[in-house]
């Protein structure tokens, strides 16, 4: 009985070990305020804002033991209590030797609306330190006491050598901008009495306005300080510069396309290799562009490189000044970039799977983009051809539909043309004796023998209707009933009664059986029967045999080839058919639709939020950053609105379609 007894106490024993251990290893860190994160080696720092305090995540090689760091009692994640609200976080960093970044041993934190600062030990995992911004510049001459607004940091030099906080305050005169020394290590931080090597400074050339505010630091591997201000008054964007904290030269202006930055990023050195130059670490700073505000709309969205030597726009693989990095009308998030990053090769691409430079960007629209940010170009996996096809061009598939819906090959009456680069995926359609737009239902008096039509006009400012169109009596407003026999427009009255409207005087008289119809319809005839139609547009113009519609857009991607054109012909639409031709007739209302074909989608995902349980409040990135765990490569992307992390295994996705597989949730 008593080895029963034993038995059974030891089997429970070890049924309870294991379960403990499960639920380790699955047990929440109860994150709530997930705004920012900072990657520390194989550390995740993250905001809990509503809980006063950071989370870290472990970022194991071994994904079972991938998960938040524990508290002293195993049973609890660690929480490391900092100033209220942390909003914003940083590291201290610097650049080695080889141009790799070599972080240092703090991690700050600031919130929006405060004085304070945490510094947090990446070694012991607790504060060391609350800077106020007030008590610590008291003893100089313009001292501080607005809140502070950015912040950006350096990590030791060498051995015994300080760390440099840099941060930003918005003071009632205006932004004003700061820099503080920091001992080595946090044992002595944390001793420290003061008082602290600090000091202001500013840009001499331009210097800062009351009417702006300072929206974030970057410290690049020459030592200067970049700096971007936002201003609210419209057309008047804030600006961009660096400058060197420790002189009194002026600053470079950089210059992001007349454009207001949210953030600046920079990047490590790219090695020179066969068929690509290098790239030295810190030549390029990376701006979130604010669609908000900016010298000249429309705005631009996305991201936008400026060489931080000369201020100007980087030049993509094509030689020319780029173009922002973006994805539809989504506000650019957080922006990751890292060397050596394994992506997933779409069946588009024919790239190697590791890229030199990568650049991750969430949007307010739910997508991830990814984009080569050495080349400075979208990654575009629609590049796909048929046989027959030629490649970096665009096509077009042209079709006729008849009345009852049937499809028919339309290549022997109609052509296309197109530019790579300029074509977007679209529609148009020139509906055979087609109905103008705003004329398919029309009330009138009966007792009147004329026809009232709002005045519509084409691209050119022509009008739509013309004499020789075509009135069709309709019986109700649906228009299942019209009238079997037209009447011709004889004389148009234009601008009457009014500005905005056009009376239409038929040829003949009524058709007695229809006089009494209270509707009506207007539609295209005489040499010019085809009312074209198009994105967004209910009418574009008209077309008749032999006649072209074209159109010039803008690139909005450099394809192979491109040679600094600003634009060139998206659309270019001839008709070959003989519209008179009794030989051929087509029927009223029958199609031509002209379905072109860009070859271009970038590297686009969203996140399944229908599918999976789990991701359903994965909706709202924020920032995110990209870790080598292992040999695998992942980002990770806080989501305010779920409370949690969101881990991206970037060798698992598809492009163009919402991704579970790959995807895990950290909370």
């Amino acid at each position: 009985m008593k080895r029963f007894i034993v038995s059974w106490m030891l089997g429970m024993g070890v049924l309870w070990c294991s379960c403990t251990q499960e639920s380790q290893s699955l047990l929440s860190a109860g994150l709530q305020g997930t705004y920012d994160l900072s990657l520390v080696n194989d550390q995740l720092f993250v905001t809990s804002s509503d809980r006063n305090e950071l989370r870290v995540l472990e970022l194991k090689q071994d994904a079972v033991l991938r998960r938040f760091a524990r508290a002293p009692n195993p049973l609890e994640p660690l929480a490391i209590p900092v100033l209220p609200r942390p909003q914003a976080l940083t590291h201290d960093l610097r650049y080695d030797e080889n141009g790799s970044e070599q972080p240092g041993p703090y991690v700050f934190a600031r919130s929006s609306g405060s004085t304070l600062v945490s510094v947090v030990s990446v070694a012991s995992l607790r504060e060391v330190a609350r800077l106020d911004t007030v008590k610590i510049t008291e003893a100089l001459a313009e001292r501080s006491v607005g809140p502070v607004t950015a912040i950006a940091a350096l990590a030791p030099a060498g051995e015994g050598e300080p760390s440099t906080l840099f941060f930003a305050t918005q003071e009632t005169t205006g932004p004003r901008l700061w820099r503080v020394r920091l001992p080595s290590t946090p044992e002595a931080l944390e001793s420290f009495e003061g008082p602290f090597d600090v000091k202001g400074f500013g840009p001499v050339g331009t210097p800062l306005a009351a009417n702006e505010a300072v929206g974030s630091l970057l410290a690049l591997p020459s030592g200067r300080l970049a700096v971007s201000t936002l201003r609210g008054q419209a057309l008047t964007p804030g600006r961009s510069f660096t400058l060197d904290p420790e002189a009194t030269a002026a600053e470079q202006e950089l210059n992001f396309g007349g454009g207001q930055v949210l953030k600046l990023f920079t990047h490590e050195r790219i090695a020179e290799a066969e068929g690509r130059a290098g790239l030295s670490e810190g030549a390029r700073i990376f701006g979130l562009l604010d669609p908000s505000n900016c010298a000249a709309p429309p705005c631009a969205s996305g991201v936008l490189a400026v060489e931080s030597t000369t201020g100007e726009v980087a030049k993509d693989s094509s030689g020319s000044p780029m173009l922002p990095i973006n994805a539809g009308s989504g506000l650019p998030m957080g922006l990751s970039l890292s060397k050596d990053t394994k992506l997933t090769v779409q069946s588009g691409e024919s790239r190697d799977i590791t890229l030199p430079l990568l650049g991750i960007v969430p949007l307010s629209t739910g997508g991830i983009l990814f984009f080569d940010a050495l080349n400075l170009i979208q990654i575009n996996t629609g590049a796909i051809w048929a046989s027959g096809q030629q490649p970096n061009t665009a096509t077009a598939t042209l079709s006729l539909v008849d009345v009852v819906g049937n499809v028919t090959d339309a290549s022997s009456d109609l052509t296309f043309t197109g530019t790579f680069g300029t074509t977007r995926d679209e529609s148009y359609v020139l509906t055979y004796q087609g109905t103008f737009a705003g004329m398919s239902a029309l009330e009138r008096d009966p007792a009147s023998p004329t026809f009232q039509v709002p005045v519509l006009l084409d691209e050119e400012q022509q009008p739509a209707v013309r004499p020789g169109d075509r009135i069709v009596l309709l019986a109700d407003v649906a228009g299942q009933q019209p009238c079997g026999t037209d009447v011709t427009v004889r004389d148009i009255q234009r601008g009457s009664p009014s500005a905005a409207s056009d009376v239409l005087v038929p040829e003949e008289a009524l058709p007695e059986a229809c006089a009494g119809y209270p509707y009506f319809q207007v539609r295209a005839a005489g040499t010019q029967p085809l009312v074209l139609s198009g994105p967004g547009e209910a009418f574009i113009r008209r077309l008749g045999t032999g006649d072209v519609f074209s159109r010039s857009k803008s690139y909005f991607f450099h394809p192979p080839g491109y040679a600094g054109q600003t634009e060139d012909t998206a659309v270019s639409i001839r008709v070959l058919r003989n519209l008179e031709d009794t030989n051929r007739p087509l029927a009223r209302g029958a199609r031509f639709v002209v379905t072109t074909a860009s070859h271009y989608f970038p590297y686009l995902i969203t996140v399944d939020i229908a599918t999976y349980l789990d991701l359903q409040s994965f909706r709202l990135p924020g920032p995110v950053v990209r870790a080598k765990v292992g040999d695998s490569d992942y980002a990770y992307i806080v989501y305010p609105s779920a409370n949690g992390v969101l881990q991206v295994s970037l060798t698992s996705l598809l492009v163009g379609v919402a991704n579970g597989q790959g995807l895990f949730t950290y909370r």
